[in-house]
C-alpha cells in the first residue's frame, strides 16, 4: 500500500510510545503473522526517527519496497522519509521500534470527508512474519477510529499475498483486483474486529 500526498507536521508528532509486545504464539489463519518472543515497542512517529527509519530502508529488500511503493526505488528519497514522519490532523504514522532500531512503519492519509483513509505498512525482511505487521496494523486502526476514520483503503499488488491476508484482520474486507494491483477496502467499524489494546506512555525528552 502506497502513499501520495505530503501533509504538514503537526503536534501530534510529538506523541506517544505505546507499548507493543510482539510474542510467541501459533500462525494466524487467513495469512497473518506468527508472533515472535521479542519486545517491540508500537511509537508515534516523528522527524527525530529518520535516520532509524533510514536504517531500516538499508537492511531491507529491493523487493519489499517495491511492494510498499510501487516503485523501485534504489534509495529511499529524503522527500519521502520526511513525509513517512510527519503527522497531523489528516495522517498519522508510527514506527515499530526494538533495540534502538525502527523495523517496521505505518501510516494513513485521510481521504474525502475524512471517514475514509489510505494506509500503507512496510516491514523489514527480517521482522516480516513476527507480528510486527499486525500490531502496527492494529494500533493504526484503533487511533484512526478514535478519529472517525471508518474505512481503511490501499492499493496492493496481487503477488503480496501477505499484506492480503493482513488486511483480512478486519472483518468485511473487500478485495477488486485489476491490471495486477488489488484495492482493498478495510471496515474499522465492524463487530468481528478487535482492536490490538496497547498501553500508551510519553516519550521520554
Amino acid at each position: 500500500m502506497n502513499d501520495r500526498s505530503p501533509v504538514g507536521i503537526g503536534e501530534d508528532a510529538k506523541g506517544a510510545e505505546i507499548a507493543g509486545p510482539v510474542r510467541e504464539g501459533p500462525r494466524q489463519a487467513h495469512g497473518q503473522e506468527q508472533r515472535l518472543a521479542t519486545e517491540v515497542s508500537i511509537s508515534v512517529a516523528t522527524p527525530l526517527d529518520s535516520e532509524k527509519l533510514r536504517g531500516m530502508f538499508s537492511r531491507t529488500s529491493s523487493e519489499s519496497i517495491y511492494r510498499r511503493f510501487h516503485l523501485p526505488y534504489p534509495e529511499v528519497p529524503e522527500w519521502m522519509i520526511a513525509l513517512m514522519l510527519s503527522t497531523d490532523h489528516h495522517k498519522e504514522a508510527l514506527v515499530a521500534v526494538t533495540e534502538e532500531k525502527v523495523v517496521g512503519h505505518a501510516m494513513y492519509v485521510r481521504l474525502g470527508d475524512g471517514t475514509e483513509a489510505e494506509m500503507a505498512i512496510v516491514v523489514e525482511d527480517g521482522w516480516q512474519s513476527k507480528g510486527v505487521g499486525n500490531s502496527l496494523l492494529s494500533e493504526l486502526a484503533r487511533r484512526a477510529r478514535l478519529r472517525g476514520v471508518e474505512t481503511f483503503t490501499g492499493e496492493v499488488l496481487a503477488t503480496n499475498r501477505p499484506m492480503l491476508g493482513l488486511a483480512a484482520m478486519f472483518a468485511g474486507t473487500e478485495y477488486a483486483t485489476a491490471d495486477g494491483v488489488c484495492h482493498v477496502r478495510m471496515p474499522l467499524q465492524t463487530p468481528g474486529w478487535t482492536p490490538y489494546t496497547a498501553r500508551t506512555d510519553r516519550r521520554a525528552a
